[in-house]
């Protein structure tokens, strides 16, 4: 509470008592409180005003020698006596000294923000900050700051010590970061050698270690598994730690032991042959070990954390390394329980607890994870499950999981119950789920009877994987390989019609050879247009005119009739073909070409195949025109081919392709944008 003394109302009196009743404040707050003067730093203010500063905070950025200049102008005036030992001072005169005693790198910031708060006049600046004991202690904090008089002269300062609540954060974020590695890592190697890195910075520890639990002829010991903050070689030349007096606790798995200074621990220095840290160990003064205990009870083994520095751990960092190792634990136990299912040998209820652990594990998987009792309602419901499915937590604990069924696979939900209480489990089924919009999503689910202490089957546990991603690329996959089939099969007919058209006019076998192969070799290169060719740059190269790519890719069925027409012509407008188009159009054409190879005009001596581009302005149509081959008869299915070509100008142009069936023979229209056949050059 802050009393004004300004109050023009007060008696003479009655300022002095608010004045006593201040100060007494000041002197017995439970919180830090400053009393300083920022009269100084006002006039610094005014004088960055004079020279045109307009952005203060932007100045201050940039010009360190001038907020530098400013937390030397702060002048503390006095500070109570909570204030001597939170900043581990001894008399009030160490403090009423600059404030750069106390301030971080991470303080500039801070103070930038009340240069500012004066500097737009205002009176009160709240924030979290980051300063440092007299003695070099990082503390985090919260303060307000509270000008009062014109020129700042007298501000107030309350700063609340809020480290071990900041640590708690940090442990917290730990811990949840080892749980994620977990969550997202299978690498057994990987997992452990992260639980030692970060328990040991977690822990504050010089070095850290995790040790496996043996069993031999001569009794307990342990073997390094993983090291942190000091060289393996550190532990070749000792013997491995063993169940001593020391290590009971850790080897046991019955709890932690946590040592200010082992030396004068009365457990140590009792067994041969070192009694003792053997010579040139690590040195070990302050002392900590975890036990990682199994679910089932089984010690996998200990995190061992040393420092050469009494008093080195705490009650909260030896609380937050044990959370580790459960941690550790889980991941000890899914190893083990992968090894057992790959040997075929685990008993049912192994196996069974495999799975109950293993849904542990992944309890904070991207995937999403529910369970639910055994009459089908939701009981747990995690992140994942609330993007997959679209319901918060509130909105789905509680309710019955048909809600995410669709009706005609609720048979499902009743088969998967049935083999859940019976104890069974069910892996990679794949079905359709239902999402709160309506959407059916492809998933695959993997089912675990949850058990009680007893054995018995209380629930189960889902874990839900959307897959369709995969499910679109099979459908794709089925359409690639259709169409490959067809165009083989069509590769091999246009062959065979290449063949039989040479032969029809071939004079001798070399004529005929020389026919066939100049034709192939068109029918190739009219293949090879519909590959863009691929820069060095990996960028797509080329663009052919479309009066050349018709005439190439129409080259096989083309010649000369009896009357010395052309069985093809092609004529009309000539833009060239973005090189993003040449494959679809191409593969459009080849299909018409083709079709009329089989069953129209180009399948005849007297076929004749008349072609003609009209530029339309926004449009390009291609006139495909079929004279003098056989009878013409409407068909009202439609081949592989025709829904491909269909498809194309449809979807991959935006176009329209139209048929007219008349009696001298087919006439097809091919309308596309123009902008999607030609591009930008």
């Amino acid at each position: 509470m802050l009393v004004d003394v300004n109050d023009p109302n007060a008696s003479g009196q009655g300022l002095a008592s608010a004045d006593d009743r201040f100060r007494e404040i000041f002197e017995n707050a439970g919180v830090a409180v400053w009393e300083q003067d920022f009269s100084g730093v006002v006039e610094l203010l005014d004088t960055l005003r004079e020279e045109g500063v307009a952005d203060l905070r932007r100045y201050l950025e940039a010009r360190p020698d001038r907020l530098r200049e400013a937390v030397s102008r702060v002048r503390v005036t006095d500070v109570n006596p909570f204030t001597l030992e939170l900043f581990e001072a001894t008399e009030k005169s160490e403090l009423l000294r600059s404030l750069a005693d106390v301030f971080l790198p991470e303080t500039m910031p801070i103070f930038i923000e009340e240069l500012v708060t004066l500097w737009e006049g205002g009176r009160r600046y709240g924030s979290d900050a980051v300063v440092r004991t007299l003695r070099g202690q990082r503390l985090d904090v919260v303060f307000t700051i509270t000008f009062e008089g014109q020129r700042g002269e007298r501000a107030y300062v309350s700063i609340l010590d809020i480290s071990k609540r900041k640590a708690a954060e940090r442990r917290l974020e730990a811990v949840d970061r080892i749980a994620k590695a977990i969550a997202s890592n299978l690498d057994l190697d990987c997992i452990v050698q992260t639980v030692t890195d970060a328990a040991t910075e977690l822990a504050g520890a010089q070095f850290g270690a995790f040790f496996y639990n043996l069993v031999d002829l001569q009794g307990e010991r342990y073997t390094l598994y993983t090291l942190s903050g000091a060289a393996r070689s550190a532990f070749e030349h000792f013997a491995l730690p063993r169940n001593t007096a020391v290590f009971e606790p850790t080897f046991r798995g019955v709890g932690a032991v946590r040592s200010d200074d082992i030396r004068a621990d009365p457990r140590y220095g009792k067994s041969a042959p070192h009694f003792g840290m053997p010579k040139g160990h690590l040195p070990v003064v302050s002392y900590l070990a975890v036990p990682v205990v199994s679910r089932s009870g089984e010690v996998h083994g200990g995190l061992f954390f040393g420092h050469d520095q009494a008093g080195a751990f705490t009650p909260e960092s030896e609380a937050a390394v044990a959370s580790i190792a459960a941690h550790a634990a889980i991941a000890l136990d899914n190893a083990q329980l992968l090894k057992a299912a790959e040997r075929e040998v685990a008993i049912r209820r192994g196996a069974e607890r495999a799975v109950q652990q293993l849904a542990a594990i992944v309890e904070s998987s991207e995937d999403a994870i529910l369970s639910l009792d055994l009459n089908g309602q939701i009981t747990s419901w995690n992140a994942g499950a609330e993007r997959l499915y679209g319901y918060a937590v509130e909105e789905a604990v509680g309710k019955p999981v048909t809600l995410l069924i669709p009706d005609d696979r609720l048979g499902e939900e009743l088969n998967i119950l049935a083999q859940i209480r019976a104890g069974h489990r069910v892996d990679h089924f794949e079905t359709l789920r239902q999402r709160k919009d309506g959407r059916l999503v492809p998933i695959s689910l993997r089912i675990s009877p949850i058990r009680d202490s007893a054995g018995a089957v209380i629930g189960a546990s889902k874990i839900a994987r959307d897959i369709s991603e995969r499910k679109q690329a099979e459908q794709q996959k089925d359409l690639l390989i259709q169409e490959m089939a067809h165009r083989v099969k069509n590769l091999f007919m246009v062959s065979s019609s290449v063949v039989t058209l040479s032969a029809r006019s071939a004079e001798s076998p070399t004529g005929l050879a020389d026919a066939v192969r100049a034709r192939l070799g068109s029918l190739a290169r009219a293949h090879a247009l519909t590959l863009p060719a691929i820069g060095g740059n990996g960028a797509v190269e080329g663009r052919a005119s479309l009066q050349a790519l018709l005439s190439t890719l129409l080259s096989p069925y083309d010649g000369d009739l009896e009357d010395g027409v052309r069985r093809i012509t092609t004529r009309g407008c000539d833009p060239a073909v973005s090189p993003s188009a040449i494959t679809g159009f191409s593969l459009v054409v080849h299909e018409l070409a083709t079709n009329a190879a089989k069953y129209g005009a180009l399948s005849s001596d007297p076929g004749r195949l008349d072609l003609e581009a009209i530029d339309h302005g926004d449009t390009i149509e291609l006139v495909w025109i079929e004279r003098g081959g056989p009878t013409v008869e409407r068909s009202e299915t439609e081949g592989f081919g025709t829904k491909l070509a269909k498809l194309t100008i449809e979807q991959h142009f935006g176009g329209e392709i139209q048929r007219q069936w008349l009696s001298e023979g087919l006439v097809i229209r091919l309308n596309v944008p123009k902008d999607r056949l030609v591009g930008t050059p």
